[in-house]
Formats: structure tokens, C-alpha cells, sequence
């Protein structure tokens, strides 16, 4: 007898857990999807799958999840008690879950790092030299210990093409900051590095528009133009989020 009671007590106790793990990742889709006009627990992750890599990731295990709680909670209803259990493992993967959505990852962990960056009083030539050091293909460039702007490939083809003289491009005197008026404004957001990947998600989805549209994000320590870089995100890293 005792024996069945320590069996019913441990059941009890993972299936607790699991409907615990369970609510928390509820909860938190629902702050990823504020504007829903449900609050569904499958419809939520439908939603929420098409804008955040993360979840996609663990769409199916979150849809099996969905059917063994519904599950539990209709027998427990009915007996008072629950007569199945999850797998030790299935309980441990779902706390993992809510414990990933409860405190998302800094965006630095999908972050190119460390960051190049140059002074706009720099001469262009030596720039030039340096920057085949490196395949970054944006450059945050400072001045006055003050972020100025994002240099990146498209910008510099454009500022070539206005200093090419017959076959040649003429570099003379040329500094960074003359880059600045064939680059795109308003292309460049500067965010703290508390920020985290759901955030960035819903930064990029918020600049879509193409004349609005984002190319970098850059991490400092607390998102203040002011301080040097610690991490940039590229749209194409959150490409590079979605494949893994």
C-alpha cells in the first residue's frame, strides 16, 4: 500500500511539473503575441512560429506537449487525480522550454563580435587597406568618440561611382566622413546589449518597410550612441538564426 502511494505521489508530482512548465510557456506566448484576439494555446504558437525562429524550433515538441497536457488535465478532472505521467525526459525538455521563453538569450549570442570599426577623420585609402583585413561588410564609423554612421558595401559602391574619373577613382584627401552622404539614413538602430533575440525579432518586423528598413543593429553596453560596440546584428544574421 505504501508502496502505491509513493508510485501515485511521484506521478502526481512530474505531471505537476509538467503542467507547470506547461502554463509558463502559455503565459509567455502570450506576451509574444500581445495583439492576438485569442488566447489559445495552438493558435498563440501558430502565430507566434511565423515571427520568431526560436519557437519554430520547438513548434513540433510544443504541439505534442499541447495534446499530452490536454490530456492530463481531462483525466485529472475526472478522477481527482492524475492516472498518466510524462516521461522524465518530455518534463525536463518543457521546463527547458519555459525556462528559454522566461529569460530569452541576450541578443549577443547571435551577434557578430567583435565589431571594426574607424574614425570618419580617417583616410579613406587607409581604411580600404584595413578593411581587407577583415569580411565585415559594415563598418560603424565614430567621431568625437560619437557613432556617425553605418559604412557598408552598397554606400561605398555608390561613393566610388561619384569619384571615378575615366578609369580611374580618385581617392585624394578623401576621408570617412565624406561616405556618409552616399549611405542610407535612418538604417541603423543602437540598443543595449539587455536586449534579447524575441526583442531584435520584433525591432527588425517593426522597421520592415523598405524605406525604413533596418540593416544593422548595434549592441552596446547600454544603448547609448556614446559608448563603442560590443556586438552588431545584420539582417542576415537573423537568417543565419532561423537555419540553425
Amino acid at each position: 500500500m505504501a508502496d502505491k502511494q509513493k508510485e501515485i505521489k511521484r506521478i502526481r508530482e512530474r505531471s505537476e511539473r509538467f503542467e507547470v512548465a506547461f502554463n509558463q510557456i502559455h503565459a509567455e506566448l502570450k506576451k509574444l503575441e500581445q495583439n492576438a484576439e485569442t488566447d489559445q494555446f495552438l493558435e498563440l504558437l501558430h502565430r507566434v512560429k511565423n515571427r520568431h525562429a526560436p519557437i519554430r524550433r520547438y513548434f513540433d515538441d510544443l504541439k505534442s506537449y499541447a495534446k499530452l497536457r490536454n490530456a492530463l488535465v481531462h483525466e485529472k478532472s475526472r478522477k481527482n487525480f492524475y492516472i498518466a505521467e510524462p516521461h522524465p525526459e518530455i518534463v525536463e525538455q518543457i521546463e527547458s522550454i519555459a525556462e528559454f521563453l522566461r529569460v530569452p538569450p541576450s541578443i549577443l549570442t547571435v551577434a557578430s563580435k567583435p565589431v571594426k570599426t574607424f574614425e570618419a577623420d580617417e583616410d579613406v585609402k587607409d581604411a580600404l587597406m584595413e578593411m581587407e583585413k577583415h569580411e565585415f561588410t559594415q563598418y560603424p564609423i565614430y567621431e568625437d568618440g560619437r557613432f556617425k554612421f553605418l559604412m557598408t558595401e552598397s554606400g561605398l559602391r555608390r561613393y566610388f561611382a561619384s569619384k571615378l574619373k575615366g578609369a580611374k577613382i580618385d581617392l585624394a584627401g578623401q576621408k570617412l566622413r565624406d561616405v556618409q552622404k552616399y549611405e542610407r539614413t535612418n538604417t541603423v538602430k543602437v540598443v543595449s546589449q539587455g536586449m534579447n533575440i524575441f526583442e531584435l525579432q520584433d525591432l527588425y518586423d517593426s522597421r520592415a518597410e523598405e524605406e525604413n528598413k533596418l540593416e544593422a543593429v548595434i549592441i552596446t553596453e547600454n544603448g547609448s550612441h556614446k559608448e563603442k560596440p560590443i556586438g552588431i546584428v545584420s539582417s542576415w544574421d537573423l537568417i543565419k538564426m532561423d537555419m540553425d
